[in-house]
Order: structure tokens, then sequence, then C-alpha cells
């Protein structure tokens, strides 16, 4: 399995095809890697779909901390703000 790294710049590489970006943003939630998919979510330069899917994989690690400190990010955008508490 790639590192952590590697599925991150993989996630977030605009050249990168899309079923190939959402495999990396996976591939993240099953390493763990809840800082890189946090990141992803918060990112603004990214498609809203790459960040609601690393929203959802913080879900499925069981990062309820990270869904928190997400869901009070005035920064973030407001409907990523809500899909993060509704996932608390």
């Amino acid at each position: 399995m790639p590192s952590p790294r590697s599925l991150f710049q993989t996630a977030v590489d605009a050249n990168v095809p899309r079923q190939t970006r959402e495999t990396a943003i996976n591939g993240l939630a099953m390493a763990g890697a809840t800082t890189q998919l946090r990141v992803i979510a918060v990112t603004s330069g990214l498609a809203g779909p790459y960040r609601r899917q690393a929203l959802s994989t913080l879900d499925l690690c069981g990062a309820t901390d990270e869904l928190e400190r997400l869901a009070a990010d005035l920064s973030l955008h407001r409907s990523l703000r809500k899909q993060a508490e509704e996932l608390v």
C-alpha cells in the first residue's frame, strides 16, 4: 500500500484522474491518516466532491475529534461545516 504522503499527493494533484484521486482518499482512510483527510477537507482549491469525500471518510475512521474541529472551523464553507456536524 502506498504511504499516506503519496496518497495525499495523489488526492490533491489536479492532473490525476478523478477515480484515482477518490481511491487515494479512501486509501488515506484505510491508513488512518486523519490529519491528511482534514487538510483535504479544508483545502479551498480542491473541488467540493473531494472535500466531502474526505469528511465522509473521517467519519468511517471514527475521527470524531477531527470532525468536531471541522464543524467549528469558520474558515470552512458552511455546507462542509454542516456535513461535519452531522457526522459527529
